[in-house]
């Protein structure tokens, strides 16, 4: 029988999975009623980010390039995952 901690980290998952594109796949299956219900199954997640992964945007140089457009160049911008973390406590 799973544990109610076990069902709550796999729909935690689903959810992270919709709403924040988190590639989460597995296969879950539960059977039974009320206070007598069984399951098994597995759920990975495949896109979290390293902690430490460095986050990049695109920002104006000040210098014209083709057509008088503004050329832009990569740099950093703080950690990746902490943008993740904050919309997901803030959910």
């Amino acid at each position: 029988m799973l544990s109610k901690e076990q069902i709550a980290h796999d729909l935690s998952m689903v959810y992270i999975n919709n709403r924040y594109g988190i590639d989460v796949t597995g296969k879950f299956y539960v059977s039974g009623s009320d206070s007598n219900v069984s399951g098994s199954g597995d759920v990975k997640t495949n896109h979290f980010p390293d902690l430490d992964e460095i986050k990049k945007i695109k920002v104006g140089t000040g210098e014209k390039g083709f057509l008088g457009l503004e050329k832009k160049k990569w740099a950093e911008s703080g950690f990746l995952m902490d943008e993740i973390f904050i919309n997901m406590v803030n959910d």
